[in-house]
């Protein structure tokens, strides 16, 4: 179903009921459809929410120029607009960026955060050296302007190397994706970094990541679990799961994240 949301049109796809709600957040190229295997597994005890952010998918974007305070907005008003209740945010690679900086930008929209396979700064530094090598970014930006579908569908593999037909699904999903809106979210999530933001985060917080994730590396969750306060297990590691454990590893990854969501053995409650 779309919603008019901040002048755009966001598409957003929905278990209904009058459940606790979980807003799955996913990743750039990407739409929200990469979570049926989470849907379909717990839509009877959860609202399953799961927008296309603003540009990706089916929604729409006047301008390719967005940032993640932007999508924060989005969701926020998305929130309110379908009365979401005991909310649990997940995010996925830029998606658990997005996250990151809506649980500080909307302290209390959010009862607990899920981080799956994602970073606070894409970029290495002397202070986060578990990102990507900075001659990335003028490298990739070439690529995407110059073969766009070829470039795109070969992130698939790269994304999904433990399983092929993943690894298609992704691939296809990423060809269809917005070329403008694609080199934006990198360009822009190059410039920046949520490493000062991890402290704020004091909401029970659960981190996923698969063990091989050649996207995020392991490093960064282990990184994220000693900087956020509201992290207090540590890691989840997938064993042999790449970036997107919850397509390849799916029966792992929701027990995993069911536990989070029965427990209360968190900071902060």
């Amino acid at each position: 179903m779309n919603y008019e949301i901040n002048g755009e049109r966001i598409y957003v796809a929905d278990s209904g009921g009058d459940l606790p709600a979980i807003l799955f957040v996913h990743g750039t190229m990407m739409d929200g459809s990469v979570w049926h295997k989470q849907v379909e597994a717990l839509k009877d005890r959860f609202r399953c929410v799961c927008p296309d952010l603003r540009g990706h998918g089916r929604s729409t974007a006047a301008s390719p120029d967005i940032s993640f305070e932007d999508h924060c907005d989005d969701l926020a008003a998305l929130i309110d607009e379908l009365s979401l209740k005991d909310i649990t945010l997940l995010g996925w690679s830029m998606g658990g960026c997005i996250c990151q900086v809506f649980v500080t930008r909307y302290p209390g929209k959010a009862e607990r955060l899920v981080l799956v396979d994602t970073i606070p700064q894409r970029l290495s530094d002397e202070r986060f050296p578990y990102g990507q090598d900075p001659e990335s970014t003028p490298r990739t930006k070439r690529a995407l302007e110059t073969d766009f579908v070829a470039t795109a569908s070969g992130f698939g593999k790269r994304i999904s190397p433990e399983d092929d037909h993943v690894a298609a699904f992704l691939s296809d999903m990423a060809a269809c994706a917005r070329q403008d809106v694609t080199i934006n979210d990198y360009v822009s999530t190059d410039a920046r970094s949520q490493v000062d933001l991890l402290p704020q985060i004091t909401l029970p917080t659960t981190i996923i990541c698969g063990e091989k994730d050649l996207v995020c590396k392991p490093g960064a969750s282990t990184f994220m679990a000693e900087h956020i306060p509201g992290s207090t297990n540590g890691v989840a590691v997938i064993d042999g799961a790449g970036h997107a454990p919850f397509l390849t590893h799916p029966q792992e990854f929701n027990e995993i994240l069911l536990g989070a969501l029965e427990s209360d053995d968190h900071a902060g409650n």
